[in-house]
């Protein structure tokens, strides 16, 4: 699989788990912390994520993702 279509499905399931909410959001975050050994690592990140509100974020346009631009070949 080309890095392109794997960051197309990363970006599509990223949408979806959204939309599920906090509650799946979590037990994604839970199962790959344990699952990697790396509970504490999330954690931080997550802390380092709480200085930042959904106004910050939008401001910025990180919001969503940048359009996908496919290299059309001549």
């Amino acid at each position: 699989m080309s890095a392109a279509i794997a960051d197309l499905r990363l970006r599509r399931g990223a949408e979806h788990l959204c939309r599920l909410g906090p509650r799946a959001t979590a037990e994604l975050l839970a199962e790959l912390g344990a699952s990697y050994g790396m509970h504490e690592e999330i954690v931080q990140r997550l802390e380092a994520y709480q200085c930042l509100s959904p106004e910050m974020i939008g401001l910025a346009g990180a919001d969503r993702f940048p359009p996908h631009l496919v290299e059309v070949p001549r």
